[in-house]
């Protein structure tokens, strides 16, 4: 889990939102060309109306979300700790009502719900050596492991929704913005206190 959130909310949001628009980028394959000094630059995507900060958040938020609530339903099995248990199945549960807006935004925009961040070791998701680790642990190692991911995914969520609500982002996404933030703050703040 790479702490990134020190490097500032608008550069960890440029980062992730040109790695979601230039996916092919992110996969290794040549990167698009810069557009020349001068020329225009439209910040909408084709045919959706929605802007490619709306694209790009969605898409990530989408891949942070899912990946935070598979290693939230592991959590009953894994630990022992009830206090934890109850917050994950609550935290597990508003991420599954959030995924469900989050992708109803990207459906109304004509947009694909695929994951281009699928594989990636990006801030607020676990890495695969880290995802392996949380599925074998148990008790209290698992309870160390899961607060450690969430925490992080927490403030990186958090980071992210605050940048995209300064970014030039539809007002539909802002509400789902400051939604994602607040109970991301409000996560966090129960999870410090369990």
């Amino acid at each position: 889990m790479t702490d990134f959130v020190a490097a500032g909310p608008k550069k960890v949001l440029l980062a992730a939102l040109l790695c979601a628009l230039a996916v092919s980028g992110c996969a290794g394959s040549p990167r698009p060309a810069l557009p020349s000094e001068g020329s225009q630059v439209s910040t909408s995507a084709p045919h959706s109306g929605l802007t490619a900060a709306d694209i790009g958040w969605l898409q990530l938020m989408i891949a942070l979300d899912d990946q935070a609530r598979h290693i939230l339903q592991l959590t009953p099995e894994r630990s022992d700790d009830t206090g934890l248990k109850a917050w994950a199945a609550d935290v597990a549960e508003h991420h599954r009502t959030e995924l469900a807006t989050l992708r109803a935004l990207l459906t109304e925009g004509g947009v694909p719900d695929d994951n281009p961040h699928e594989g990636h070791d990006m801030p607020g998701m676990v890495n695969a050596q880290e995802l392996r680790a949380l599925e074998a642990a148990q008790g209290p190692d698992f309870d160390r492991l899961l607060r450690s991911a969430l925490l992080e995914h927490l403030a990186q969520t958090r980071t992210l929704a605050a940048s995209i609500r300064k970014a030039d982002a539809g007002p539909e996404v802002k509400e789902a913005a400051l939604a994602t933030g607040t109970s991301a703050a409000d996560a966090q703040r129960h999870l410090k206190s369990i």
